[in-house]
């Protein structure tokens, strides 16, 4: 799955297209890494639906980001993908914002990924 990246500040806004599997979530997870910012957002608003490793991937990420004392958070997910995240429990470990302005940060462009 494709997806679009920017470092704002120390901020690191990925938006992933389409399913987010585990190999997505491993991307988005190594970049992290190697760019170090004190929170990653995943806008979600292209993102059509959360695969059971998708959850895990995000699971694990929000565990290692804590670890480091950096955050995640989740921003405009469709009804859908809401749903499931809320069904997975995820929204008691991840902050879900309805938007990319709750997050401070303005969606990547596509000529970002």
């Amino acid at each position: 799955m494709p997806f679009n990246h920017k470092i704002q500040g120390t901020m690191l806004v990925c938006r992933p297209e389409g399913e987010l599997d585990e190999a997505t979530g491993q991307r988005i997870a190594d970049l992290a890494s190697s760019q170090a910012p004190r929170k990653v957002v995943l806008d979600l608003s292209e993102t059509s639906y959360l695969s059971s490793q998708g959850i895990s991937a995000l699971l694990l990420l929000q565990t290692q980001l804590a670890g480091q004392k950096r955050s995640l958070a989740l921003a405009a997910p469709s009804p859908l993908v809401r749903r499931i995240l809320h069904q997975a429990g995820i929204a008691g470990a991840v902050p879900i914002l309805t938007n990319m302005e709750g997050a401070g940060g303005d969606p990547p462009t596509p000529s970002s990924g």
